[in-house]
């Protein structure tokens, strides 16, 4: 083969861009390639934009909730209103339950609608209340088969599994559709080098593909999302993660073309690669993961979560099975020299929660252990399939990754553990909850991820696709030296 020829790369360009243009299946599949991106672009901005839309309700909610309470709590203690039973912000039994329960709020970040991840099967907002964790975090069935099946389209589907498909739609016959039609010994006769008429044909398909892969979502991003502009690092990512996706599928598109098969076996063989790599691998490294780590059954931690309960009202029966004390002497409702009247049923139920809390905390982190060893071990071999790297890389990227969905977990538990050590002991004691406290309530602040770690986490799936589309291009390079041209 002859060294790389910049004058001649740009002859090739113009002219397969020429060839490109007159194909007019070429236009119809670039078209419903663009919709489909379109598509996932507007339907990542919607998805987003709901969520963010109900976070932002929920939190002004709580606001103008807490603040209700406070100018209720101020009439009461004037001696202007008359509390109810389970409407007295005086009452930390009250508070520390639904009444005064606040939202715990995962924010989306800026790229979030290229990649919808697992937001829809995993909450992003929590309502914290004394009662045991089990009660607000596990009461989801993410193991539901609708669930399962109802994931979102998103940009990052049609990067992962539809772009693939499109590069060996216009690549599958690089080499072989020259020399069947006879004009590839034509070209090479002339001063032109192999690798020269590659180059230019796969500059010319990335740039198409890329362009409405790339730039495309951007632009839509930049006008839709202001945000954007403010993420750049998360955005260069993206593109180098997208860019080095596609190189390795452009390089596996050289490497099968380098065998000198026909355009037929080509496309076979890119073909069940595709398969191999994009839906069987991921299939196989969750079943090995599964068989060598078993996912933590969430029947067997209800089942334990009911011992746990049915345990801890028997032996709080007396204090649950109490008459509300208020039908007959209402003035237990009201606070007196900083103490209140807690009847029997709701200390009761305090101690319940507690206890029930306090009995599946070692069930929960063994739960949690088990499952992050799964996840770890998932996350180990994910190398195997570079479209499970891409898919994570993006996901991180976005914010919708289980690394930053733990991140939150993490945090509630921490804010959990506050609003309970808050109001337990002003329940057990009888302590009524005066307006100096309601500043000194737990408030949820979300601390975001560490952003080092999210770059470390793209650079290590970058160097993952990276690496393969090296071997295949060194590959390639190694049977080109030896292309039959006839």
């Amino acid at each position: 083969m002859h060294a790389f020829q910049f004058p001649r790369f740009r002859l090739i360009v113009r002219h397969e861009l020429r060839l490109m243009a007159k194909e007019r299946l070429l236009w119809i599949a670039g078209g419903l390639f663009l919709l489909l991106v379109g598509y996932a672009v507007f339907n990542g901005l919607l998805q987003t934009s709901l969520r963010d839309n109900a976070q932002t309700a929920l939190t002004n909610a709580d606001t103008q909730a807490r603040g209700e309470q406070l100018a209720q709590l101020n009439r009461i203690m004037a001696g202007i209103e008359t509390p109810t039973p389970f409407g007295n912000p005086a009452s930390p039994a009250n508070m520390g339950g639904g009444l005064g329960a606040h939202y715990a709020i995962m924010p989306s970040v800026a790229m979030a609608p290229v990649a919808l991840g697992q937001t829809d099967l995993f909450p992003s907002q929590f309502r914290v209340t004394y009662q045991s964790k089990v009660n607000f975090i596990h009461n989801n069935d993410i193991e539901n088969p609708w669930h399962l099946l109802s994931g979102h389209f998103d940009l990052a589907f049609v990067v992962v599994y539809l772009l693939p498909l499109l590069i060996f739609a216009l690549g599958y016959n690089l080499l072989s559709g020259e020399r069947e039609d006879g004009t590839l010994r034509l070209l090479l006769s002339q001063p032109l080098a192999l690798a020269t008429l590659i180059a230019g044909k796969i500059a010319v398909r990335a740039a198409v593909l890329l362009g409405a892969a790339v730039l495309t979502p951007l632009a839509v991003l930049l006008i839709a999302r202001p945000q954007v502009l403010q993420a750049a690092d998360a955005t260069l990512w993206w593109v180098l993660l997208v860019g080095a996706y596609a190189l390795f599928w452009f390089s596996a598109v050289v490497a099968v073309n380098a065998f000198g098969k026909s355009s037929a076996a080509n496309a076979m063989m890119l073909m069940v690669g595709w398969v191999a790599l994009v839906l069987v691998t991921p299939v196989l490294l969750n079943i090995a993961a599964a068989f060598a780590s078993p996912a933590p059954s969430r029947a067997e931690l209800a089942t334990r979560t009911r011992v746990a309960t049915a345990e801890a009202m028997h032996a709080n029966a007396a204090l649950l099975s109490s008459d509300y004390e208020h039908m007959d002497k209402p003035d237990a409702l009201m606070p007196r020299d900083g103490t209140i009247h807690i009847s029997g049923r709701p200390l009761g139920q305090a101690r319940v929660e507690r206890q029930v809390d306090d009995t599946m905390a070692p069930e929960l982190a063994r739960f949690e252990a088990q499952l992050k060893r799964q996840q770890a071990l998932v996350a180990r071999y994910s190398v195997l399939s570079p479209a499970a790297v891409a898919y994570e890389g993006i996901t991180a990227l976005a914010g919708t990754g289980q690394r930053r969905h733990a991140h939150f977990m993490a945090q509630i538990d921490t804010y959990h553990q506050a609003w309970k050590a808050f109001f337990l002991p002003r329940i057990e004691h009888g302590r009524a909850i005066t307006a100096a406290d309601f500043s000194a309530m737990p408030a949820f602040h979300w601390q975001e991820e560490n952003r080092g770690a999210v770059r470390t986490q793209a650079l290590r799936a970058l160097l993952q696709l990276l690496t393969p589309a090296l071997l295949l291009l060194g590959l390639a390079a190694w049977r080109l030296r030896r292309y039959r041209v006839v």
